[in-house]
Formats: structure tokens, C-alpha cells, sequence
């Protein structure tokens, strides 16, 4: 609760008034007035000396007792003030500006109930209080109870209409209903609204954004920034209302411009390596996350980051090396062991990566990726009937995935049962007809069973939906060498030779990389 001193101060002297308008000896009454006046004037000492000369007359005591209590909330001695205040609401329930003050005390020290529970009070007894109704209409939208709050806050809506904690209110409350005509009318007001800071301009953008109008909100900042008001504050939230929208070019473009606002935020560092991973840009996603994690060399969130990313480059050893020091700051980090486990495995680590993934199994036992994840690395160790146990289960717990079915097609192939893989990659091709690796693992197992031309019909099949494959590019090759078509062969091996070698490890590793 964020009660404002001044609008209170005039409830309480207005509540004073009152009070003072019943007949009373003249010299209490005087004290009491001059206390208040002191009070306006920022005199404290004034105030209470004034208070206290009027303590002593039972008619005057309530009042002077809660000037007593606001002035002691002015000093900060707060938990006197609230037995000040307390008194003087036992003895005049009816004095609103006391109560008002106790319900700031109270919010102040923590004890929220006891504050909402007294400006409930202060409406019981003034209807209108444009105070108590804008605290508690401040709570209600907090709770998420939009339209009590914008009851409570409807009879002062014109005066909260002229303000920016006002407008932001409303605006809030009108978005999670879903009323956008109301906020862009509050959004017109808030245009002619004068000394409006940049700080309650972004607060206002947020509290419509938390309702859903993130294009509303992206376009109060946008309209900063034509203005010349870009700030770092501007540029983040801003990408963040474009990223919620999935718009990638503009929430990049803004995160951009928030890292050459503010070079050292780690935050806008790594939002825009996410996005640019998520295009596929990892040399840029890299080159941010070596700047975050310059910024913040132990951060375990950024050392996963930017290891995920350069485990995807292939970067191992400097994935690894990141990888370990994150899982060193938190040792129970599900997707840090995942992503390390993942790394031992590219670096040939086998057994290392085995312990790291066997240790989510048992945690985990029916997660069908840790599952083909163990029966992956048991499949890279040639320990093809604990590859196949892992990945039969991974496949029982998740049917519809492709990799299990197809390791399991790979297993039996390098077991030398070619006609149970032959089969079951053609099953697999029934449900995924543009998978090139099995179409590449069919043509192998056909080529091993002497059907010459189906299997260069499947490896043609492979490399026209993956040109890159040097592994099919070779292995056609070498069927054309023993199909005796000698000049096809050998131009077939040159294209194999200017492509990258030794793919298998290599493929299984960028499967992992992916573990949803």
C-alpha cells in the first residue's frame, strides 16, 4: 500500500475539523489548531508541543492523541505512533484521519490485514474517502479482482484520471477485463496528463502488458522513443512486449539497443542470444554469451547458456569446461547435468556421461529422453543389448518419438540382423516419408543384403533431403564401386570427400542436444 502523506494529512485534518467543531474550552481548542497548522508547515516539534497542551481535557484527547500519532509516524518511531493512534480511534471511532494514518502505520510494518481491515473502516464511515477507496481498490486489483476495485475506485474516478498512479490503476484493471476501448481512452488522458515521468510511463506499459495489450503497451514506449526518451529501461521492456508477442526481429532489435544503453546488463545479453538461437544465429548467440559471461563468470545460468550454445558449435571442450562450473554452483541442476552429461558424451567421455544421465534415470525413471539418452551412449560404447534395454523403454514410454525407433533399427544393423533392421526402418518411413537418416540406414542394410538397386535408390533418397551427408555421399559411393559403374563412383567419393567424416557420433550428439 502506498498511501500518499499529503492526501492524508488533509483527510486527517478534515476529520479534525470536525472534531473541533464541538464546543470546547478555547485554550485546547487553540492548541489543537495551532497543532495542526504546525503539522502543515512541516513543524514537528511545533505540532507535538501544541498536541500535548491539549491532552490533558478529555473532550480534546482523542484528537490531540491522533495528532500525536502522525507526528510520530513523521519521525519514524512508528510502533509508538500506532499505540497513539489506537488510543485515539478507542476513544472517537469516528475520526477518519486517524484511522487513515493507522492503515499506513500498519502497511508500513507489515501487518497488511490490520491495514485493509481499517481503510474498510474508514469507507464504513466515509463512503467517499478517495483515499481509503484508491488503497483498497490498489489491493483488490492485486488480488486479480478487477471489477471490485474498479467499483471501489469508481466514485473518485475523475481525480484518478488526472494522476499517473491513478490512470495506471485503471488501466490495469480495465486490461485484465479485457476493455481496451477503456484503456485507450485512459491512454488519451494520460497523453494530456502533465509531469508525467518516465519511470510511471513504463509502469503503466507493464500493468497493460500483465493484462495481455502487449501491442498497446509496446506502443506507449515506441511513442518514447520518437519522442528522444529511450532509456535501457525502455529498450528491455519494450523487447520484452515484442517477445511476448513472438515478434523476434523487433524484441532483438530492442534488446540490442538496451546492451548499447547499458553494456553490462547481463539480462539483455542474454535474451538476445536466446533469440538469436532461436533463428539459428549461434555464432551471434556465442558472442553474446561470452560477453554475459564476462559480466558474470560464475553466473550458473549464464555458464549453462552459453555452454548449451557452444556444445552447439562443437565447441566441447569450452562447453564442457562451462558446464562443470555451473553444475559446481548448483550439484542438483536437472538440465545442467543433462546438457554436461551430454558433453562428456561428445568428448567420448562415454563412462562419464553414463553416470550423469544413469543419476537423472533414477530420479527420474519414467522420462523417456533419459531413457534414449542412457541407450544412446550405451549404442556409442558398442553396448548394443543395454542400448537396445534403454531404448525399447524409451520407446514404450513415449511411442510416437522417431530417434528410439530408429537407434533400435541402427542396433540391430550393426548387430548383423539386417533383415529385422530392414524392416523396421521401413516402418519408421511410413510415419516420417522425409527422414534422410533412414532412408541412409535402409540403403546400408539393403547394400549388406546384396539388393544393390533398392539400396541406391534409398541412398540417393537420403542424400537428395540431406546433400550435406558426407557419410551417405561415401557410402553410395562405395555401392556404385560394387555395382561396377567405376566413373560415377569416383565422382560420387569426391563429393563424399569434401564433406565432413565421421558423422555418426557427431548425429547422435546433436539429438541429445534437444531434450524435449
Amino acid at each position: 500500500m502506498s498511501l500518499v502523506r499529503e492526501i492524508v494529512l488533509v483527510a486527517i485534518v478534515a476529520g479534525l475539523a470536525g472534531a473541533l467543531a464541538s464546543p470546547l474550552q478555547a485554550d485546547p481548542a487553540v492548541h489543537l489548531q495551532r497543532s495542526v497548522k504546525a503539522m502543515q508547515q512541516g513543524d514537528l516539534e511545533g505540532a507535538e508541543a501544541e498536541a500535548s497542551r491539549a491532552l490533558h481535557d478529555p473532550a480534546t484527547k482523542p484528537v490531540a492523541q491522533a495528532l500525536l500519532g502522525s507526528v510520530r509516524l513523521q519521525q519514524n518511531r512508528h510502533v509508538e505512533g500506532v499505540r497513539l493512534l489506537e488510543s485515539a480511534v478507542e476513544l472517537n471511532p469516528n475520526l477518519v484521519g486517524a484511522r487513515l494514518n493507522l492503515a499506513q502505520a500498519y502497511a508500513f510494518l507489515g501487518k497488511s490485514s490490520h491495514a485493509e481491515a481499517m481503510l474498510r473502516d474508514v469507507l464504513r464511515l466515509a463512503p467517499d474517502n478517495p483515499v481509503a477507496g484508491v488503497e483498497l481498490a490498489r489491493i483488490e486489483s492485486g488480488r486479480g479482482n478487477h471489477r471490485q476495485a474498479l467499483e471501489l475506485a469508481r466514485p473518485v474516478e475523475t481525480q484518478l484520471r488526472k494522476s499517473p498512479d491513478g490512470l495506471t490503476l485503471l488501466a490495469s484493471s480495465y486490461a485484465a477485463l479485457g476493455d481496451r476501448d477503456a484503456v485507450r481512452g485512459l491512454l488519451q488522458d494520460w497523453r494530456s496528463t502533465p509531469d508525467v515521468t518516465l519511470a510511471a510511463t513504463i509502469r503503466l506499459a507493464l500493468s497493460i502488458s500483465q493484462a495481455g495489450m502487449n501491442l498497446e503497451a509496446a506502443g506507449i514506449l515506441e511513442r518514447l522513443k520518437r519522442e528522444g526518451f529511450s532509456s535501457y529501461e525502455v529498450a528491455f521492456n519494450l523487447a520484452g512486449f515484442y517477445l511476448l508477442e513472438n515478434d523476434l526481429a523487433k524484441a532483438s532489435e530492442n534488446y540490442e539497443l538496451a546492451v548499447k544503453l547499458n553494456d553490462r546488463s547481463v539480462a539483455a545479453l542474454r535474451q538476445v542470444a536466446r533469440i538469436a538461437e532461436q533463428q539459428g544465429e549461434l555464432e551471434k548467440a556465442l558472442s553474446f554469451l561470452i560477453r554475459a559471461k564476462l559480466e558474470a563468470p560464475n553466473d550458473p545460468e549464464v555458464l549453462l547458456s552459453f555452454g548449451t550454445a557452444a556444445l552447439r558449435l562443437e565447441l566441447i571442450e569450452d562447453a564442457t569446461k562451462a558446464l562443470q562450473t555451473a553444475l559446481e554452483r548448483r550439484p542438483t541442476h536437472r538440465a545442467t547435468r543433462y546438457w554436461l552429461a551430454t558433453a562428456r558424451g561428445a568428448a567420448g567421455q562415454y563412462d562419464e556421461a553414463l553416470k550423469l544421465y544413469q543419476g537423472l534415470l533414477a530420479e527420474h525413471p519414467e522420462d523417456a529422453q533419459l531413457h534414449f539418452a542412457v541407450g544412446s551412449v550405451f549404442y556409442l560404447k558398442i553396448a548394443f543389448e543395454d542400448a537396445a534395454r534403454h531404448l525399447e523403454e524409451s520407446l514404450r514410454l513415449d511411442p510416437d518419438q522417431l530417434l528410439s525407433p530408429y537407434y533400435l533399427a541402427m542396433v540391430k544393423q550393426k548387430q548383423g540382423r539386417n533383415e529385422e533392421s530392414i524392416r523396421m526402418f521401413r516402418v519408421i518411413l511410413e510415419s516420417h516419408p522425409v527422414h534422410a537418416l533412414s532412408y541412409e540406414g535402409l540403403a546400408v542394410s539393403l547394400f549388406k543384403e546384396r539388393q544393390y538397386e533398392e539400396s541406391r535408390l534409398n541412398f540417393e533418397k537420403a542424400i537428395e533431403l540431406d546433400p550435406t551427408s558426407a557419410r551417405a555421399n561415401y557410402q553410395l559411393g562405395q555401392l556404385l564401386v560394387r555395382m561396377g559403374l567405376r566413373d560415377e563412383a569416383r565422382q560420387q567419393l569426391a563429393v563424399a570427400k569434401d564433406l565432413r567424416e565421421e558423422e555418426e557420433k557427431t548425429q547422435l550428439v546433436r539429438t541429445l542436444l534437444n531434450p524435449h
